[in-house]
C-alpha cells in the first residue's frame, strides 16, 4: 500500500498531472485555482493570506510543504479524540487535509459511527455528503483503501 504522502500526491495531483495542466512548469509548481476557486499550490496546499509563492515552489519545497500540511492534519485529527484503526486514521487525515477540521466536524453522523466502530455506517455517511457529490472518484478511491468497511 502507498504511504499517506504518496496517496495525497496522487489525490491532489502528481507532478506529471500538474505538468499536463501547466501548474508545474520550468521546474517549479505554480499557483492554480482548486475546484472551489481557491488559490492552491504544490500538492493541494491552500494558499493562506500573507503567503507569497510568486516565484513558484521547487519540488523539494512542495514536498516539505506537504509534510507540514500532513502534520497539521494529523494534529487536528487527534483533537477529535476518536480511536481509529490505521486505515481510518489515514482516511481522516486525508479528509481533514481536504476539508479542514471545521469541515470534518460537520460530519456528525460519520464521526459518531467511527466512535461506535460502525465502519459501514461511517462509509455511508461519508458518501451521503456534498463532498462525495463534488469528488466521487476521489472519495471512492479513499474508500477502496479501507480495510475496515
Amino acid at each position: 500500500m502507498a504511504t499517506l504522502k504518496e496517496r495525497l500526491k496522487v489525490l491532489e495531483g502528481t507532478k506529471q498531472y500538474q505538468t499536463k495542466m501547466k501548474y508545474y512548469r520550468k521546474g517549479k509548481f505554480w499557483i492554480y485555482k482548486d475546484s472551489e476557486g481557491f488559490d492552491t499550490i504544490g500538492y493541494g496546499h491552500f494558499v493562506h493570506r500573507g503567503e507569497d509563492f510568486s516565484t513558484g515552489l521547487t519540488e523539494d519545497e512542495a514536498d516539505k510543504l506537504l509534510d507540514h500540511d500532513i502534520q497539521i492534519a494529523i494534529n487536528n485529527m487527534e483533537t477529535l479524540n476518536i480511536w481509529l484503526p490505521d486505515d481510518w486514521r489515514d482516511f481522516m487525515v486525508i479528509m481533514i487535509f481536504q476539508l479542514g477540521l471545521g469541515g470534518v466536524q460537520k460530519f456528525k453522523k460519520m464521526l459518531q459511527a467511527l466512535r461506535d466502530k460502525n465502519y459501514p455506517e461511517a462509509v455511508e455517511q461519508a458518501k451521503d455528503s456534498l463532498w462525495y457529490k463534488q469528488t466521487p472518484n476521489r472519495l471512492n478511491a479513499m474508500i477502496a483503501e479501507l480495510t475496515n468497511k
